[in-house]
């Protein structure tokens, strides 16, 4: 009965209700084109909408024509700034011209640095995403096997595990773990090289994503790859000890969900074994919560990281944003933030696309 049953779900593919909703319900190709594009419609519009609010920031905050030139410049001169930087044309050319140098990835001058803000967050970005991504994967790493391990048995062992990791994680602040780290795994026992950043060493290759570890492993450089992970372990647990929790909870909330349901339990009573009925059942109609909180968390990481990156000197373009903040230098402050915020948006409605490619369901239902 149990070979019978698993070849029923072999044959018309089923994964409880994600399947049962049946491709020949009929999703047209025309209206999958008006749904994509009324995504890229709301993307664009979105990103219209943070762009403007950039803008409205940077004028709101002080006259960059002021900042530009110092306490001391006299009035003509500043009248001559404004003049040059165009701050003297009405506000709906000003956003005009604004939405232009965005549109040619234009994102200012910084004073500090007198260089263009573009191209050093460019340079930073490597960084940035080596973190983040280092941080998301030890957080699946550890939140999808144990939420899933919760909530197969709600109230177990497991669950009580895992709900106290996620409330710990979630009560820590991330400034204060990292600095225990730091304390503990530098100083005390010296597992880990100083927080310095990436580290002094050098890739025997040219960079090819700017991505340090990456780097290394591509050229088989094993000393800088070893290197480079020991220098960003402690920075990375760091960051996934705080977007941790959501994906555990999501994950666990999940898995009671598809464990209570009937086509669940009707798979078990038929004989199919838990092996297959978890992978075939269970996993796919867990993925849709679970990639829009992993799509949130991209979103965070961006734009969160900044606390990690200035505790362990990482050169990233959080740090960069602070130290910009510290001398009053709005442009590279406005453009991490438009970076981040164009980011979430993009990776929501990516993560809103998969899962409408993956569950019948919303195929139909739109």
């Amino acid at each position: 009965m149990a070979t019978s049953a698993e070849a029923e779900l072999d044959r018309d593919g089923s994964s409880g209700p994600v399947s049962a909703a049946g491709e020949s319900a009929s999703t047209t190709r025309t209206d999958v084109f008006i749904y994509l594009a009324r995504k890229l419609g709301a993307l664009l519009l979105v990103s219209l909408l943070v762009a403007t609010l950039t803008f409205v920031v940077s004028r709101a905050t002080a006259d960059p024509s002021f900042l530009m030139v110092g306490q001391d410049a006299t009035d003509e001169i500043i009248a001559a700034r404004r003049a040059e930087m165009g701050l003297d044309q009405p506000m709906y050319r000003q956003w005009a011209s604004y939405m232009a140098d965005l549109s040619r990835g234009d994102l200012g001058i910084s004073r500090r640095t007198f260089a263009p803000v573009g191209g050093e967050i460019w340079q930073r970005l490597p960084a940035t995403v080596e973190l983040a991504g280092a941080a998301l994967l030890l957080s699946l790493v550890v939140a999808i096997p144990g939420g899933v391990r919760a909530g197969l048995r709600p109230d177990g062992w497991a669950d009580r595990i895992v709900g106290s990791v996620a409330q710990l994680g979630a009560a820590i602040p991330n400034f204060w773990l990292g600095l225990m780290l730091i304390y503990f795994g530098f100083y005390w026992l010296g597992w880990f090289p100083a927080p310095t950043g990436r580290g002094l060493f050098a890739v025997e290759a040219e960079a090819v994503t700017g991505i340090v570890t990456v780097d290394a492993l591509l050229a088989r450089d094993w000393t800088a790859a070893r290197e480079s992970i020991r220098y960003l372990l402690l920075p990375a647990v760091t960051l996934a000890s705080g977007v941790m929790p959501p994906i555990l909870n999501v994950t666990r909330n999940a898995t009671v969900s598809v464990v209570n349901s009937p086509y669940y339990e009707a798979a078990l009573s038929f004989g199919v074994s838990r092996r297959t009925v978890k992978w075939r059942l269970l996993l796919p109609n867990i993925a849709a919560p679970v990639i829009n909180i992993l799509a949130i968390t991209i979103g965070f990481l961006m734009g969160g990281a900044v606390l990690v990156e200035v505790v362990f000197s990482w050169p990233g373009i959080g740090s960069y944003a602070v130290a910009a903040m510290d001398s009053s230098d709005y442009n590279p402050v406005l453009g991490v933030v438009l970076l981040a915020s164009v980011t979430y948006v993009v990776v929501y409605q990516i993560a809103d696309l998969v899962t409408f490619a993956m569950d019948p369901r919303l195929r139909i239902s739109r």
